[in-house]
């Protein structure tokens, strides 16, 4: 399973791709805390500045406490309830931001500026 340190790492990269217009998390089993995903979403966004709208599917051990701390944290995630829902909803705000760079006009999903 991966730890917040390795979490973070992920989204710096993902954050630095301008090709990157939307992150999707998905996590479904029961080895990997869902608490431990969400605290190092919640990290990266804080020490590195997500800039990119994030949506986040989580199901497995812990995946209470994760969403309550997801709901808390104070920047705006998207929270999906299954695969189905979350790709929907990470295609649909990517197809905003790039249809907003085509006309040079910058969006914002409440807490990430783009």
């Amino acid at each position: 399973g991966a730890n917040e340190t390795q979490v973070q790492k992920a989204f710096e990269i993902l954050n630095a791709d301008d090709k990157v217009k939307a992150i999707l998390v998905n996590i479904f089993g029961g080895i990997m805390r869902c608490d431990v995903i969400a605290a190092g979403i919640i990290n990266a966004a804080k020490e590195i500045g997500i800039r990119k709208p994030i949506v986040i599917r989580l199901q497995g051990t812990n995946v209470d406490a994760a969403k309550t701390m997801i709901e808390g944290c104070g920047f705006k995630m998207i929270l999906a309830d299954d695969l189905e829902d979350a790709a929907t909803k990470a295609v649909g705000v990517a197809e905003i931001a790039m249809q907003a760079a085509k006309i040079n006009v910058g969006v914002e999903f409440e807490g990430f500026l783009l």
